[in-house]
């Protein structure tokens, strides 16, 4: 065996052993893709029953049926190696997303604490990940502004509808600088991603007559931000609220706003149902399939 060959075979044998960590971001499957959710607590995938259940003991382990984590299931059919980082924070509104702190993350833990520590912002975190991961993010989902409708409506009005119509303007304003402020810079930060952000429902359905028409209003407007720039909007009103007879029913199954069979406006859970959850990720899904893919494929048309 002369040198050359011994030295080919010496070679070959080392890269038959080396394991397949030995390539960041390579190995079977190709570079590892991320998932990054963000938004308020149906990211974090909430629902009220079972955080009364677990209290004090808030394992975020233990909400595992979100729309994040039916989203995530989907795509880890095409991709295995998939990573999921799920910044969703109960309670955020579009200013604390941006400003911070998560006050969840003060008294609990997040499935994903943020990387400035528990005063930091959810909006910093996601920033910092994508820097640190800039090509291997995708998709990006958001919710946010559903706590901001509530502070309004509930604190503020006592859900009388008259006085949330004439908080409207000034509310829509906020949420739509707000949102335009959050996806630009993720656009910024993410320029291949696909960025899809998820709208509202109206938990209150015909229990709060006008309610719907209020919603459609600030999903066009969180839509219109969203498309400028290059996000896509996924709009759950039309399945959550379907107009005519059949939309208590629907919010019902969709939402644990009904314990005893119908709206409660006092003591139901405005948070989706699992079933609610799942349709949440279709939709999502849905949208995601239906644009070709922006930058490094991930979803193309089907």
């Amino acid at each position: 065996m002369t040198a050359a060959v011994a030295l080919l075979v010496t070679l070959l044998v080392m890269l038959a052993a080396a394991p397949a960590g030995a390539h960041p971001g390579k190995g079977r499957g190709g570079p590892q893709r991320t998932y990054l959710a963000l938004g308020d607590s149906l990211a974090f995938g909430f629902q009220q029953a079972k955080f009364n259940a677990l209290f004090p003991d808030e394992s975020p382990v233990a909400f595992d049926t979100g729309y994040v984590d039916d989203l995530a299931a989907t795509i880890e059919q095409r991709y295995p190696r998939l990573q999921v980082v799920n910044d969703g924070c109960p309670g955020e509104t579009t200013d604390s997303l941006i400003s911070g702190p998560c006050q969840y993350q003060l008294a609990f833990p997040l499935h994903h604490p943020y990387a400035g520590g528990p005063t930091s912002s959810q909006l910093s975190d996601a920033l910092a990940f994508l820097n640190a991961h800039r090509n291997f993010v995708n998709p990006i989902t958001i919710d946010i502004g559903a706590n901001d409708v509530l502070a309004v409506a509930e604190r503020v009005c006592s859900l009388q509808l008259a006085c949330v119509n004439e908080q409207a303007p000034a509310l829509i304003a906020h949420i739509t600088a707000n949102l335009g402020l959050i996806l630009s810079d993720l656009r910024q930060a993410a320029p291949h991603a696909k960025i899809a952000v998820l709208g509202l429902y109206n938990p209150f359905g015909p229990a709060l007559p006008g309610s719907d028409q209020l919603s459609a209003l600030i999903n066009e407007a969180m839509a219109g931000v969203a498309q400028s720039v290059g996000a896509l909007f996924v709009n759950p009103l039309p399945v959550f609220n379907p107009i005519g007879p059949s939309e208590e029913e629907t919010v019902c199954q969709l939402t644990n706003m009904c314990p005893e069979g119908t709206i409660d406006l006092r003591n139901g859970d405005i948070h989706a149902s699992d079933r609610g959850y799942a349709v949440l990720a279709e939709l999502i899904l849905e949208t995601l399939r239906s644009t070709p893919p922006f930058g490094p494929p991930f979803f193309g048309r089907h």
